[in-house]
């Protein structure tokens, strides 16, 4: 009788089972979107992008779609939560996509708004994988969080310490506040009920403040109470607003206000990085020159070399270190996988993950040989180069 696995379309994903049985603990190369990927930790490439994400200088970060702008922004916000020591900034994740489409760019109102709520999302979700950054606070400080959240999280606080508490796991969290914020190692179940019950304990108020105040609030509770050396905001989503489908100038007047504020907040220790598409680098770099705001630019760029390790470090990962490339699992006749797929694409992360996904999806509908070969490769690119073909 032939398994169900093996009578799978090539569209279609392989079972749990058939990557185990290749000795993969997970599919490496599913997660086309970084920010919905739980190992992304597990293989990011050091690109020397991440100095400027990182640094104290605003920043705006060009990138093709496909081009890594959403990885690097999620890699950053995880290795700032890596534990509670060293000077690590605080990532605060405002994705544009959230704004409301009413068919004009968010106030400056709405802007701040948006910031609380996704800097309070971030806070609450980085703190219950962290409980220690605030256990360690006084308990003054933990009251003036406690009523940060509850001025400022898009629900109610009671009902997010209940979904802790219900589900023993900050991951409950994640889905419902700031999925990007899937860190490791998560706090045992009765140090996360004792994190409730310290928060629950602070008191109900709210805080009445305007939001520029709530916002000076938020960064100097982040780096004071909390202990953060700076706080960087990692602006996200341009492509994903329809307005910026029609033009860079359109996508301009949506940072505009980010960009304006750019040198009055890093007085605060607040610091932009904007993560943009390469089609808006003319007029976002136009428009930081013309009103002389002290922002660098800096742009994201791939290699034939940093693509195959990307591919090579998927499979490390996945193997938990037993392969270092798709070799391990191939015919004798096929060799420098991750290097001919590379080689027949654009450089760009995306279409290396989903050139190579193709090859295990084609492989996965064979029974009869269980190691990948020649044919299953050159069948994902050339679906690719069709793809790629103009219309």
């Amino acid at each position: 009788m032939v398994s169900h696995e093996y009578k799978l379309g090539v569209e279609q994903s392989p079972s749990t089972n058939w990557f185990q049985r290749i000795g993969l603990r997970f599919d490496p190369y599913i997660h086309l979107e970084a920010s919905s990927d739980p190992h992304l930790a597990e293989y990011t490439v050091n690109l020397d992008i991440f100095n400027a994400a990182w640094n104290t200088e605003p920043t705006v970060i060009f990138a093709p779609p496909g081009g890594g702008k959403t990885a690097t922004r999620v890699a950053v916000t995880r290795i700032c939560w890596f534990d509670i020591g060293g000077a690590y900034p605080f990532p605060l994740p405002y994705n544009l996509g959230i704004a409301p489409l009413t068919g004009a760019p968010p106030t400056s109102a709405h802007h701040l708004r948006l910031l609380l709520e996704s800097g309070t999302c971030a806070l609450l979700t980085g703190m219950a994988f962290r409980p220690e950054r605030l256990l360690r606070a006084s308990a003054a400080d933990i009251r003036a969080i406690a009523s940060l959240l509850r001025t400022a999280l898009p629900g109610s606080l009671d009902y997010y310490l209940a979904v802790l508490r219900e589900t023993g796991t900050p991951a409950g969290l994640t889905p419902l506040l700031e999925r990007t914020y899937a860190l490791t190692a998560p706090p045992p179940p009765e140090v996360l009920h004792h994190f409730c019950d310290v928060v629950a304990a602070a008191g109900t108020d709210v805080i009445t403040d305007s939001p520029e105040e709530l916002f000076h609030l938020f960064v100097d509770l982040a780096t004071s109470a909390l202990g953060f050396s700076h706080v960087l905001i990692l602006i996200d989503g341009i492509d994903a607003v329809y307005e910026s489908q029609t033009g860079a100038h359109p996508a301009l007047q949506w940072v505009s206000y980010l960009l304006d504020h750019a040198a009055r907040w890093s007085t605060l220790n607040v610091f932009i990085k904007l993560f943009a598409p390469n089609t808006t680098e003319p007029s976002i770099t136009g428009y930081l020159q013309s009103r002389a705001i002290p922002a660098q630019s800096a742009r994201i760029t791939w290699t034939a070399d940093l693509l195959v390790e990307l591919l090579r470090k998927r499979i490390f990962a996945a193997s938990d270190g037993r392969f270092e490339s798709l070799d391990a699992i191939s015919s004798p006749a096929l060799s420098d996988v991750e290097r001919q797929i590379v080689d027949a694409i654009k450089p760009l992360p995306r279409d290396a993950l989903q050139v190579t996904r193709r090859a295990l999806l084609q492989h996965a509908t064979r029974r009869e040989e269980e190691q990948l070969n020649e044919d299953d490769i050159r069948q994902a690119i050339a679906w690719y180069q069709l793809r790629m073909a103009p219309r």
